[in-house]
């Protein structure tokens, strides 16, 4: 019987690096597609063609993903919560927790999106309107987009100010719906 106690807890222990390894991997792809978002949106405000370019700030990161900031804390916390019952090595208690809390971090740091004719660029990714749905957007502190084809993982919330959004919302709608000339026209006039 102590056979079997012995291969759960090393069959767990594998599990738990497992678990560590994939989180730590997350987190190098977001580093690094964080440092590529400002070569990838270089200019902010108005760009050629009409497009619009902004950057948050920890508090409109906080706004636009205060759901993962409240999940990561708390898988943060469950191993420290279950080593009572599963017995989980010192070490996973204190490499998950902070694997994890760099996933948190990268959640809240300022981000640079951008909205053109033809792309959306968020989150260090660039999406073709074709794979975007939108239903609109009714004020408020993020934007919602969806992703197509992305099941569970699909919303994609957009952060900023609200004058930012107001702008983003603009090019947004015009880009879904084919009424881009009408933007560029329509800012033209503006200056």
């Amino acid at each position: 019987m102590s056979e079997v106690f012995g291969t759960f807890d090393d069959t767990t222990s594998i599990v738990g690096f497992g678990a560590i390894l994939f989180v730590s991997v997350i987190v190098i792809i977001d580093a690094f597609r964080y440092f590529m978002m400002e070569r990838e949106v270089p200019n902010l405000g108005i760009l050629p063609n009409g497009g619009w370019a902004w950057s948050t700030t920890v508090r409109y990161e906080y706004e636009r993903n205060w759901a993962n900031v409240i999940t990561l804390i708390v898988m943060g916390l469950m191993p420290w919560l279950l080593t009572p019952i599963l017995d989980i090595p010192s070490l996973q208690l204190i490499l998950f927790p902070l694997a994890l809390f760099g996933m948190l971090i990268l959640q809240i740091v300022p981000k640079r999106y951008a909205v053109t004719r033809d792309i959306l660029s968020a989150d260090g990714f660039t999406f073709d309107w074709d794979r975007i749905v939108w239903r609109g957007w009714d004020g408020g502190r993020r934007i919602v987009l969806q992703r197509n084809g992305w099941w569970l993982f699909a919303p994609l919330p957009l952060g900023g100010s609200p004058d930012d959004l107001e702008q983003a919302a603009l090019r947004i709608e015009a880009a879904v719906t084919n009424r881009w000339k009408e933007i560029v026209d329509l800012l033209q006039e503006e200056e």
